[in-house]
């Protein structure tokens, strides 16, 4: 039995009672909760309440917006435990031995959204895990219902609730082992949701049972279209016949389902998993052998390469990646070389995150069909997922040879070039696919950050601009009611910068504040929680506020980042004098004494591991074990100042036993204290890099090959931090030589001490 006494199982219905009490009583065989409840405004006359299901009255959900919004603001009221697994009644438990505790440490984990590529694709909320703390922080009165309640979560508000609440949502990896949805999983995960997936999980002569109580709505939902087609597909003709019946009475005139009940009849009669001494399914009364076995009926004709093809293109448009999958292999062993069965899988791999399996059914295919642009241009992004630029520049460039007027293919050729430290080249493909297609928003951003990084700051902060259309960057809580700030005269006006991207991007730019407190405005912050204190010590800022609470009256706002290009800021009068920030000194005097057991000459602390949910992040990390030659260094003191996803490594790594764990780190501003006492910051390019610079120590950060704009190009000094030392990978992936030459600097530093 799986224990989860630090979970409620929840189900929220007022349609379909019966059907959600199998939803709960599936996902309870062979777990315990602490609690189970259906969430309903009346039980229908004669219907069993089963033991240990409480029944919570709450008012009719009569829409999806109904059940969206008690979702979203009011099923806090009903939740007393850390987390609740929200189910309904076409997605529940189905393999509790995919159970994994780590589960726990999400505030929101569901099935993945395949089709969004910009890192907000977790996820579905039909099966789904929720800490309390979400559910209280989704109180936050900035947060509407946008569609439907798991995307104004998962996409809408994402971005907020990181940023100002803390909230944590599951990786993409936690999603695929926890759930499926759209998409056919890898093994059976903990649960499941979506009618088309009962196929899947309900035993065939089960399902067929089941769809006769069926409601006159779901009859009549495109969802259960869909599972006649994949019950079909499948061969499971009772079912499927069920199906058709169910919606010929809800909807007598409808074309599909007469032609697949016609369909699936005739398979069953035809002999399809009969014995021949079974009875026929005909229904003459004698058996198979002497009735439909004995004439021979054949079965339904089998369908080409080129129908399976489209027939699972249209599945992968509608996002239905398992159906495309199953129709892209049939073809395949219809005509083992289809160049667009192999394209599509190799495409279907990309989508799930796996590059290396796509690698080689995108080139095979490019091979058969060189003339087709895509084949090229979706190699090429598989390529560059794989950290192969240059390869990935050459595909992208032959999709160009194909198709010209590919704006999409410069586009992707610019990010390639980017990747490779080609800057000016990728500033020239941009260019190309912005003549081409003016609106393309993420080509325009990206030229941004290449013109930043090549240090043309007054072109790049006009283009950088346009993160603020791309979707992981929007914040559509910026609702203030007075207008933008144009950077006109701001002398006598009280201007609010908010606060946005990460606690890094925040420190970085607050020192702008001082430029334009300078030029007459009074200057006043919303920043994330964490950062309200140390902010405060910015000279020019004159009072910051966390989200949520009341701002301060102000004429004009900004978004934090826009300031530098409102600002005129350029290479040349970036402000660069630190320390800019001040950690408070109670709490230095605390990180001074804790320090003072430690009686090394040279006290570092180091930072292996930034936010696991930034789409760069593996390359921007460095695993612990690849940094492990520093930790054993002689007369070297080490202090973790990793978060707790980077500590999960400690386990592996036998140096590790010298890192010392303060618990100063804790907290933002006790990281600050201890970074403002330590000799020496070795870090990866997270906000500890911008912390530590803004207090002017000592800092020697790790870049990967391509690094971020801010850090500019083949340089080991910084224009923002005079007293950080940059320390470049050589090729992408290559910390070994990154940490061979922190070695040799930090033996030079180690005899001085302080």
């Amino acid at each position: 039995m799986l224990e989860l006494p630090g979970v409620t199982l929840a189900c929220a219905d007022t349609a379909n009672h019966a059907l959600a009490l199998r939803a709960l009583e599936r996902s309870r065989a062979g777990i315990r909760f602490a609690r189970a409840m259906l969430l309903t405004d009346a039980m229908p006359a004669g219907l069993a309440r089963p033991e240990g299901v409480d029944i919570v009255p709450i008012r009719p959900l009569a829409s999806r917006d109904d059940y969206s919004h008690f979702v979203l603001k009011a099923l806090v009221e009903h939740v007393a435990t850390p987390h609740v697994l929200l189910v309904q009644w076409d997605g529940y438990v189905v393999n509790p031995a995919a159970w994994d505790n780590a589960f726990l440490g999400c505030d929101y984990l569901g099935a993945r959204w395949f089709w969004h590529t910009d890192g907000h694709d977790v996820g579905n909320g039909g099966f789904s895990l929720r800490s309390r703390r979400l559910l209280q922080a989704l109180q936050d009165p900035r947060i509407e219902l946008v569609e439907a309640e798991d995307l104004t979560i998962g996409r809408t508000y994402r971005s907020l609730l990181e940023r100002d609440h803390g909230i944590r949502f599951g990786s993409a990896a936690q999603a695929d082992r926890f759930a499926f949805e759209a998409a056919y999983p890898i093994g059976t995960p903990f649960g499941f949701h979506g009618l088309f997936n009962f196929c899947r999980v309900v035993p065939p002569a089960e399902l067929a049972a089941l769809v006769p109580a069926f409601s006159d709505a779901i009859a009549r939902s495109p969802q259960l279209a869909q599972l006649l087609r994949n019950c079909v597909a499948l061969g499971q003709w009772a079912p499927a016949i069920a199906i058709a019946q169910r919606m010929l009475v809800a909807m007598p005139d409808h074309a599909e389902a007469s032609e697949r009940l016609a369909q699936a009849q005739a398979a069953r009669v035809a002999g399809a998993g009969v014995g021949r001494n079974d009875p026929c399914p005909c229904g003459s009364g004698r058996r198979y052998k002497q009735c439909h076995g004995a004439i021979g009926a054949a079965p339904p004709a089998p369908m080409s390469a080129d129908a399976l093809v489209a027939r699972g293109g249209e599945a992968h448009r509608r996002g239905d990646l398992h159906s495309a999958e199953r129709d892209y292999r049939a073809a395949l062993d219809v005509a083992p070389d289809h160049p667009y069965a192999l394209h599509y899988l190799g495409v279907i791999d990309y989508q799930r995150g796996r590059a290396a399996d796509a690698l080689p059914r995108l080139s095979a295919a490019a091979a058969r069909r060189p003339e087709e642009p895509e084949f090229h241009n979706n190699l090429g992004l598989v390529l560059a997922a794989l950290d192969r630029n240059d390869e990935a520049v050459a595909a992208h460039r032959r999709a160009l040879a194909q198709q010209p007027d590919h704006a999409g293919a410069w586009s992707n050729l610019g990010l390639a070039l980017s990747a490779a430290n080609a800057l000016d080249e990728a500033v020239d493909a941009f260019d190309r696919a912005l003549q081409l297609a003016p609106a393309l928003t993420e080509a325009r951003f990206n030229r941004g950050l290449a013109l930043l990084a090549l240090g043309r700051f007054t072109e790049g902060f006009r283009d950088y601009e346009a993160r603020l259309a791309v979707p992981a960057f929007a914040d559509p809580a910026w609702t203030p009611s007075t207008p933008r700030w144009d950077g006109s005269d701001p002398r006598d006006r009280a201007i609010l910068l908010v606060a946005e991207q990460g606690l890094g991007d925040a420190i970085q730019f607050a020192r702008l504040a001082t430029v334009l407190a300078a030029r007459g405005a009074r200057v006043v912050v919303q920043a994330p929680r964490p950062l309200v204190a140390l902010l405060g010590t910015i000279e020019g800022i004159a009072s910051v506020v966390a989200p949520g609470e009341r701002l301060p009256p102000h004429d004009a706002w900004l978004p934090l980042l826009s300031l530098a290009g409102a600002l005129g800021i350029d290479a040349s009068s970036i402000p660069s004098r630190v320390p800019y920030l001040a950690a408070d000194a109670s709490r230095r005097r605390d990180a001074a004494a804790a320090l003072a057991g430690y009686g090394a000459p040279l006290r570092a602390g180091i930072a292996w591991a930034g936010n696991p949910r930034n789409t760069n992040d593996r390359r921007r990390s460095a695993p612990l074990a690849a940094l492990a030659p520093l930790l054993s260094l002689p007369g070297v003191a080490w202090f973790s100042l990793s978060n707790d996803e980077g500590e999960a490594q400690l386990q592996g790594v036998a140096a590790a036993s010298r890192l010392v764990a303060l618990d100063a780190r804790r907290t933002l501003d006790g990281t600050a204290a201890l970074v403002a006492e330590l000799d020496l910051v070795v870090t990866v390019d997270t906000s500890i890099a911008h912390l530590a610079g803004a207090l002017a120590r000592p800092t020697f950060v790790l870049l990967p090959f391509h690094a971020d704009w801010r850090w500019r190009t083949a340089r080991e000094d910084s224009d923002w931090y005079p007293t950080l030392r940059l320390f470049r990978q050589p090729a992408p992936g290559d910390w070994a030589s990154v940490v061979s030459r922190i070695g040799a600097a930090i033996a030079q530093r180690a005899p001085a001490g302080r």
